[in-house]
């Protein structure tokens, strides 16, 4: 699994649809369950065109009709779909639509090239926005065998466990579609709203002050009033405005390595992503010179069962601050590693939107790695015969970097975008070699592995 951008994803020639969900304009009704601040902080700063989504080739024949029903039914599943938002005079109102009252429009644009369909169908998701609905649109090539299906959906309603569980979700509800299983049956899932836990996350972060252990461990974190950068990233000069960021992606870890270090580290008591993250801080020492690795962990906050399977924006921020004075073996630095991600864990459930306010702070994240297991995600083994990839929309360069580490069946993908100058691209590519080099060091000898004082 990789996480790139639609530019960077082969698609065929073939006939192009765009597709979008409607529904009757009085079919809303006020909903007073209310919005996350992290919901509000992105209403007020979200840039325009921004987007995340999907692509796969659907491995059956093309029918419009069926897939019509099967993507009104997965609209119909998950109710932060169908909700969206309007401003009233005391803050954002949350509105809601009957899962009956939801239909999906198809717009042809006949046979087209690879090239010209990129760009289509990029303009069509660059209409996502997050204060009009609908906040997911979709798009198919259809093809003599099968059909490549894609959406682009804002932030609001959507995260990157979102993202993959479309896969094998979508590919089930239309091979179901196809067999006449009737839409009322289609669009039932026992599975939690995100518009629920929206709500209760509002009400745990409301009662967040400025003595709250989780404020003060971000007041520390950050007390030098602006979020940690990325070596040779942040110290640059700005990038330049008006251009999109650099955007690369790299198979690092093959599948047995990947599994040689799980084993490793369950050995040493911690699990996969410590190895990572103890590799990726001996990469930046070796880089460096620094000690520190610092920057944020976007992490899961799916904590009730009934929302494993939802579609919503289920994610917080946890602060990482790796310290690797006194580490002399892979032991003692996967030992710091896992203490940095450890005291920055009990963040995670409070929105850092709400932090921020308390604190006073105007700054945003600039040096971001992200780790994804993927290996558990249903329908995950059938990805690569499908060609599942998760998409980002391109952004504007500015001063920050931003590492997605997947380690899925196929092995371990870096994929991350950058300012747009070269100064970042090549720190950030020599992050990602060093990173794989130390991985690889580590496995060829992980008992007596000198990394230095």
């Amino acid at each position: 699994m990789e996480y790139t951008e639609l530019a960077d994803y082969p698609l065929p020639d073939g006939a192009v649809s765009t597709w979008a969900p409607v529904c009757e304009p009085d079919s809303w009704s006020d909903d007073d369950r209310k919005l996350t601040h992290d919901h509000e902080a992105h209403l007020a700063s979200a840039l325009p065109g921004s987007w995340i989504g999907s692509v796969l080739r659907v491995p059956m024949r093309y029918d419009a009709e069926v897939l019509r029903r099967a993507l009104r039914a997965w609209i119909a599943r998950h109710e932060a779909l169908r909700t969206t938002v309007s401003p009233g005079e005391s803050g954002w109102r949350r509105h809601l639509i009957a899962a009956d009252a939801i239909d999906v429009t198809e717009r042809s644009h006949g046979e087209l090239s690879g090239s010209v369909a990129h760009d289509t169908i990029s303009e069509h998701f660059a209409g996502v926005t997050p204060d009009r609905w609908p906040h997911c649109l979709f798009a198919t090539i259809a093809l003599p065998e099968g059909f490549v299906l894609a959406f682009g959906a804002d932030h609001s309603v959507m995260d990157a466990y979102s993202q993959l569980l479309f896969f094998g979700e979508i590919v089930e509800l239309y091979e179901r579609a196809l067999d006449g299983v009737p839409d009322e049956e289609l669009g039932t899932l026992d599975v939690g709203s995100h518009v629920d836990h929206s709500a209760a996350a509002r009400s745990l972060s409301e009662v967040v002050d400025a003595e709250h252990p989780v404020v003060r461990h971000w007041a520390e974190f950050l007390k030098d009033g602006e979020f940690p950068g990325m070596e040779g990233v942040s110290s640059q000069a700005p990038a330049p405005e008006g251009v999109s960021q650099h955007s690369l992606s790299r198979w690092v870890i093959p599948s047995g390595d990947a599994e040689s270090m799980e084993r490793l580290c369950a050995n040493l008591g911690t699990g996969a992503q410590s190895g990572v993250f103890a590799a990726v801080a001996l990469a930046m020492r070796e880089r460096t010179g620094s000690e520190q690795l610092r920057f944020v962990l976007p992490m899961h906050t799916r904590h009730d069962r009934r929302h494993a399977g939802a579609v919503g924006w289920y994610v917080g921020l946890c602060p990482v601050d790796i310290d690797l004075r006194g580490a002399t073996d892979f032991r003692e630095v996967v030992s710091h590693t896992r203490a940095g991600v450890s005291a920055g864990r009990g963040c995670v459930k409070t929105s850092f939107a709400r932090v921020a306010d308390i604190l006073e702070l105007d700054a945003e994240p600039r040096f971001v790695m992200s780790y994804v297991d993927v290996r558990k995600v249903p329908g995950a083994e059938h990805w690569p015969d499908w060609g599942a990839r998760a998409l980002r929309s391109p952004e504007a360069s500015r001063d920050e970097a931003y590492l997605w580490v997947i380690h899925s069946d196929e092995g371990i993908s870096v994929s991350a975008r950058c300012g747009r100058t070269d100064s970042a691209l090549e720190a950030v590519e020599g992050l990602i070699a060093g990173f794989e080099e130390k991985f690889t060091d580590v496995l060829g000898a992980p008992e007596a592995l000198e990394v230095g004082a």
